[in-house]
């Protein structure tokens, strides 16, 4: 299945992935990383290590666990947006986010996703994030069955 999607630049979405799993960040680098709207400027195994590679790049987009070492995903993502200048943050856990956090605490991250439903939720939801409705931009397309790993 192929999406077409209107983004907001024409240049490839600047992407920081974060997850304390090595094996997770090898996978969702490889697939991220096959798709020409992604350009994965950074990744981190930590929240301190987060917020390091966000100063350094200044990424379009973050993907991050909730659970994290050092300090959880919801605080990153707090820390990131509590200036204005954050960056787009979709948070993602194996565990429904009342079981990880408080009921307000994910009022922060743009979007959460479950971690069992990434690969069908991501593209979608990142298509919709960066999108936008005026006519004029440029058209990138992502095929999904190309992106699974």
């Amino acid at each position: 299945m192929v999406v077409m999607i209107s983004m907001k630049h024409r240049s490839p979405i600047r992407t920081v992935l974060v997850d304390g799993s090595v094996e997770c960040l090898v996978r969702l680098e490889k697939w991220l990383g096959a798709l020409s709207d992604f350009d994965i400027v950074g990744k981190a195994g930590s929240g301190v290590e987060a917020l390091e590679q966000w100063e350094v790049f200044r990424p379009d987009l973050v993907i991050m666990d909730a659970a994290l070492p050092l300090m959880n995903g919801y605080e990153v993502t707090a820390r990131m947006k509590e200036k204005g200048q954050g960056p787009t943050v979709i948070l993602m856990s194996f565990f429904p986010m009342g079981e990880v956090f408080g009921k307000d605490d994910c009022s922060k991250a743009d979007v959460v996703l479950n971690k069992d439903a990434l690969y069908t939720e991501l593209i979608p939801t990142v298509t919709r994030l960066f999108s936008i409705p005026s006519a004029g931009q440029g058209t990138h397309s992502i095929n999904e069955s190309d992106a699974m790993v």
